[in-house]
C-alpha cells in the first residue's frame, strides 16, 4: 500500500491535462503546486504524451509518481463471495476474476478490493482490469521523460477517495462526473460502492449545440459553459434537453439496479462533479426529474489549496480525480488500487525503502567495525567508531527535530495568520470579498459634495431648484456604505455559527475556514419598512446574490445566500449635512427640516463566503 508523504499526480483527459503536487499536513492534504495543460483543439492520444514532456520541463517531476487513468479505459466488475479469509480468500478472487474479465488474463493487469459486507453476511469485491497494452505505452511515455510511476489507480476511485476523505458521507448518495468522454457514476452506501459509465459525455452537448448553432466546437464549448449568462440560455437548454432526458433515464437505471443488488435503501443526495456539471439548467432539470437533492461540489473541505495552486480552486471540478489519486498515494484514500504491473509494484516499493535502509546502512557498517576492532584488542579505535556511531544517531536525532521545528513553526505562522484575519477588521480579508462589496451599485463610502452656484438674475430660483431637484433624484439612487466588518468562522452544515471555542457536537459537519462578511450603510428613508426593504434587496442584496450565484451557481432550493436587516422608524437617523438634505423635509416646517435635516433609514447585510456547498448560508427573509 501507497504511504508517501509527498507526490506528484496526473490524470490525462482527452482535453487537457491536470496535474498537482500534494502532501499531508497534519491530519489532511495540501496542494502546494499544479498544472492545466490544455491540448490543442483535434489532438489525439499523443497530445497527453506531449503535455506531460511539457509538465516535466515546467517542475521537478522526480519524487513519487500517482497516475488515473480514465475509468472507460477498465473492466470493473463486482462480485460476492462467501465470508473467508486470507489464503481461501484470494483463491476465490482470483477464480472470480477469471469468470469475469473477458480477456486473457495475460493480456491484462487486474487488481482487487473487498468493498464491505452484504446484508447476506458475504463479502463484497470489486474487480477491476485494463489493457497491458494500454499500460506499456503510458510507462513508456513517461520513461522517455525519466519519470517512474509509483501509482496507477483510475479516475473514479480516485472520486471515490475524494469523496469519502472530504465529504465523508452519512447517507447513501450518487456522485456524477460529467467529463469530455464519458460520465462517472459512483454510488456510496457506507463502506459499499458501485460503479457505472454512463454513454452521455461533455463532448455530447458540445456537438448537439455544434449542429444547432451552426458554430466552431471551440463555439459550442464556450456556450455551453457560459450558457447561463447568455441571451440566448432557454435556446441552449432547449437543445441540450434531449441529451439531458437520457442522462436521467441512466441515472434512475443505475440506482435501480443498484437497489436490486443491495437491497432497498433511500438515496436523497447527488453530488455533481466535472467540468460539465456548470451546464445551464443542468442541477434544476436533475432535481425536478429524479426527485431527489442534487448539489454541485465547489470547495474541498479537507485538502488545502496553496496560493501557487490557486488554478486547482478556480477549475475545482477537473480536479477530483487528480486529487483523489493523490490521496490514496499519501494513505489517505480507503480503496488503495494499483494496476502497475507487478514488478514495476516491486520497484517502487524498493524506492520507498531505499532511503531507510540507506540511512540505516552508515549506522550497521559502523557497528560491524566496532566489534571487529574491539576482537582485535584495538580498544582506542573501537571506542573512536563508536563516537562515530553515536555522532550518526545524533544527527538523525536531530535531523527529526529540526523537521518537528519546522512544522511547528509553520503551525504558528498559520495560527498567526488566521488571528490576524479574524481580528483585522477586514484589512486582511480576502480580494473576492472586497470584489463582491465593490459590486453593489450606485455605492459611496463618502457622499458627494454638490456646489451650487447661480449668477444673480430671473432664473435663479429655478436654476437652484433643478440642481437640487437632479442632485435629489441622484441621491434616492444611491446607497452611503457607513462600514465592513470581516471575521473567520466556523459554520455547521445548517448555516449557524459556531461560538469562539464552542465544541460541535459529534454528528455535526463543520466547515472551518470561512468568513462572515457584514457590511453596513444607510439611504434616503421611503416611509415604511417594506418599502425600504424592498429597495435595499434590489440595490443591495440581488447584486451581492448575482456576484455569489456568477462564482458558486444557484442557492439550495432557490433560497436566498444574504441575509438583511433594516432600521424601522424609530432607528431612523437624521443627516444635517447638505450633500444629504436638498430641499427633502419630514413634514412640518422648512425651519423643521433645517433643524432635523434628512431621515436616513440604516440597513445591514450578511452573508457566507465562499458559501456552504449545498446549502443557503443566509437567513430567509
Amino acid at each position: 500500500m501507497a504511504d508517501f508523504d509527498e507526490v506528484w499526480c496526473i490524470d490525462g483527459g482527452k482535453s487537457s491535462l491536470k496535474a498537482i503536487k500534494i502532501q499531508r499536513s497534519g491530519n489532511g492534504a495540501e496542494i502546494v503546486a499544479a498544472e492545466k495543460i490544455e491540448h490543442p483543439s483535434g489532438a489525439g492520444p499523443e497530445a497527453n504524451a506531449a503535455a506531460i514532456s511539457t509538465l516535466a520541463s515546467q517542475h521537478s517531476v522526480n519524487g513519487p509518481l500517482a497516475i488515473a487513468l480514465p475509468s472507460r479505459s477498465a473492466l470493473t466488475s463486482f462480485i460476492t463471495v462467501p465470508p473467508v479469509d486470507g489464503k481461501k480468500l484470494e483463491e476465490l478472487i482470483g477464480y472470480e476474476a477469471q469468470q469475469n474479465i473477458p480477456l486473457p488474463m495475460e493480456d491484462v493487469i487486474w487488481d482487487s478490493h473487498v468493498c464491505g459486507d452484504t446484508d447476506d453476511g458475504e463479502k463484497e469485491i470489486g474487480i477491476f482490469a485494463v489493457r497491458q497494452e494500454e499500460v506499456s505505452d503510458l510507462l513508456e511515455d513517461l520513461d522517455s521523460d525519466n519519470l517512474g510511476v509509483d501509482v496507477l489507480t483510475l479516475g473514479n476511485v480516485g472520486l471515490l477517495n475524494l469523496i469519502r476523505f472530504d465529504l465523508r458521507p452519512k447517507r447513501p448518495m450518487v456522485a456524477l462526473e460529467i467529463g469530455a468522454q464519458h460520465t462517472d457514476l459512483v454510488i456510496v452506501n457506507e463502506s459499499r460502492y458501485w460503479f457505472r459509465s454512463i454513454p452521455v459525455s461533455g463532448k455530447d452537448f458540445t456537438n448537439a449545440l455544434q449542429e444547432r448553432f451552426n458554430c466552431s466546437e471551440e463555439e459550442a464549448e464556450n456556450l455551453k459553459v457560459t450558457a447561463a449568462k447568455s441571451d440566448h440560455a432557454a435556446k441552449i437548454f432547449e437543445v441540450l434537453q434531449p441529451l439531458l432526458r437520457d442522462l436521467v433515464s441512466e441515472i434512475n437505471r443505475s440506482i435501480g439496479y443498484y437497489k436490486s443488488r443491495a437491497g432497498e435503501l433511500k438515496i436523497e443526495d447527488l453530488f455533481l462533479f466535472g467540468g460539465s456539471g456548470k451546464v445551464v439548467g443542468l442541477r434544476k432539470f436533475l432535481e425536478d426529474n429524479l426527485r431527489i437533492r442534487v448539489q454541485i461540489f465547489k470547495s474541498l473541505q479537507r485538502v488545502r489549496i496553496r496560493p501557487e495552486a490557486n488554478v486547482v480552486q478556480q477549475d475545482l471540478q477537473s480536479f477530483t480525480s487528480c486529487i483523489g489519486a493523490g490521496l490514496q498515494a499519501l494513505g489517505l484514500g480507503d480503496v488503495q488500487l494499483n494496476l502497475l504491473p507487478q514488478e514495476q509494484q516491486e520497484a517502487a516499493e524498493f524506492k520507498k525503502k531505499q532511503k531507510l535502509v540507506l540511512g540505516a546502512t552508515a549506522s550497521l557498517y559502523l557497528l560491524i567495525v566496532f566489534f571487529i576492532l574491539i576482537f582485535g584488542g584495538k580498544i582506542d579505535d573501537a571506542n573512536a567508531v563508536l563516537q562515530e556511531a553515536k555522532l550518526v544517531n545524533e544527527l538523525k536525532a536531530n535531523e527529526k527535530k529540526l523537521t518537528e521545528l519546522q512544522e511547528e513553526g509553520r503551525s504558528n505562522l498559520e495560527a498567526r495568520q488566521n488571528l490576524l484575519l479574524a481580528h483585522g477588521a477586514g484589512r486582511l480579508a480576502p480580494t473576492e470579498v472586497m470584489a463582491l462589496i465593490a459590486s453593489i451599485p450606485n455605492s459611496e463610502l463618502v457622499s458627494e459634495s454638490v456646489r451650487i452656484e447661480v449668477e444673480d438674475g430671473p432664473d435663479k430660483d429655478s436654476t437652484r431648484g433643478s440642481v437640487e431637484a437632479e442632485q435629489e433624484s441622484l441621491n434616492t439612487r444611491k446607497t452611503w456604505l457607513s462600514g465592513f466588518e470581516i471575521r473567520k468562522v466556523r459554520v455547521r452544515e445548517d448555516g449557524t455559527i459556531l461560538d469562539k471555542g464552542a465544541k460541535a457536537d459529534s454528528e455535526d459537519v463543520v466547515y472551518n475556514d470561512r468568513y462572515q462578511v457584514t457590511v453596513r450603510g444607510f439611504r434616503y428613508d421611503q416611509g415604511d419598512a417594506t418599502t425600504n426593504n424592498n429597495q435595499l434587496k434590489a440595490m443591495v442584496a440581488d447584486p451581492i446574490e448575482a456576484s455569489l450565484k456568477a462564482s458558486f451557481g444557484e442557492a439550495d432550493y432557490g433560497r436566498e445566500r444574504v441575509s438583511r436587516e433594516v432600521g424601522m422608524e424609530t432607528m431612523l437617523m437624521w443627516a444635517q449635512d447638505d450633500n444629504f438634505k436638498m430641499g427633502r423635509t419630514r413634514g412640518g416646517s422648512d425651519d423643521a427640516a433645517k433643524d432635523h435635516g434628512t431621515p436616513l433609514y440604516p440597513w445591514t447585510i450578511r452573508w457566507i463566503y465562499p458559501p456552504l456547498p449545498g446549502e443557503s448560508t443566509g437567513e430567509e427573509e
